[in-house]
């Protein structure tokens, strides 16, 4: 399995939202499987960080922007939001928006 910390797509805390450490590390020390629905939300959470990095060209400002509250967002953090498919969609959106020059 892909050591998600070392190459620094996502960061532990943001697992956290998805997998609790307690499973997560059982999951590691018994060499289970991820569910699907846990799974799903790693995906998700891996798709939105490359896309934030694509569209900020980099990891310090796509970080930087995941990471604060965004007013296109309610105030809400958008990696946080990432945690549930209604709100990566949102997330990615917005991010598309900005992509493309279309802003509030």
């Amino acid at each position: 399995m892909r050591d998600l910390e070392r190459d620094r797509i996502i960061e532990r805390g943001d697992v956290r939202m998805i997998i609790p450490d307690r499973t997560l590390e059982r999951r590691f020390s018994s060499d289970e499987p991820l569910t699907a629905e846990e799974a799903d939300g790693i995906a998700r959470l891996v798709r939105v960080v490359t896309y934030a990095r694509k569209v900020f060209t980099g990891e310090d400002m796509a970080n930087e922007w995941l990471r604060s509250p965004n007013p296109e967002l309610d105030n809400e953090v958008p990696i946080r939001m990432s945690a549930t498919d209604l709100g990566a969609r949102e997330v990615e959106a917005v991010l598309g928006r900005i992509e493309h020059g279309v802003f509030g």
